[in-house]
């Protein structure tokens, strides 16, 4: 009898196990092929949503001391690329059309702490991205556009004129108008890197 049950439900818990690891699967290559960019009929990017939920690829920090309090993007920048464009990354090392990488800046909260003293985040205040994409942007530097936004409410970012931005990373940025010098993350993922 219990040999009957056994061969009974053997395969139903065959499927159930097959199924679960086909739904992980799919789980984990959802992001394969996403675009994470939405844009007006303008072509302005709208402000990206669940961006923390991206690959985090540093924090590079340009504190107001530093800097006589003028840096350009005060003070602390969380970059983050799209999942998407992270795989490409990864496989490739080169930046694929449909890129976003969104950097949020943050102040420097303090400068003490139990660990010693150092530069520490403090509150959010404000995001800026650059996208690539060809289609959209043909007559850019590299097709890349770079955007700033009003505020994390605003529907959409604010298109910079390409002096602005994409001039600065034309003249210092280390591959494809990205500064990956700053971003030890990408320079690791990198193929052929050690």
């Amino acid at each position: 009898m219990l040999l009957k049950t056994l061969f009974g439900i053997a395969p139903v818990l065959l499927s159930i196990v097959l199924t679960s690891s086909v739904s992980a699967s799919d789980a984990h290559h959802a992001h394969h092929h996403q675009n994470f960019g939405s844009f007006t009929k303008e072509n302005v990017l709208l402000t990206p949503k669940n961006y923390r939920e991206w690959v985090f690829i540093g924090a590079p920090v340009t504190p107001n001391d530093m800097n006589d309090g003028i840096p350009a993007f005060p003070e602390f920048h969380n970059v983050y690329i799209d999942p998407t464009s992270w795989n490409h990354w990864k496989k490739t090392g080169e930046f694929r059309d449909g890129t976003v990488i969104v950097k949020e800046l943050v102040s420097v909260g303090a400068k003490e702490s139990a660990s010693g003293n150092g530069y520490f985040q403090g509150e959010y205040n404000g995001i800026a991205a650059t996208v690539k994409d060809s289609k959209r942007y043909p007559d850019r530097p590299g097709h890349w556009a770079y955007f700033s936004f009003e505020s994390y409410e605003a529907k959409q970012g604010i298109i910079h004129t390409d002096d602005a931005c994409a001039a600065c990373h034309k003249a210092n940025a280390a591959q494809d108008m990205v500064f990956i010098q700053h971003y030890p993350v990408l320079r690791a993922a990198k193929p052929g890197k050690k």
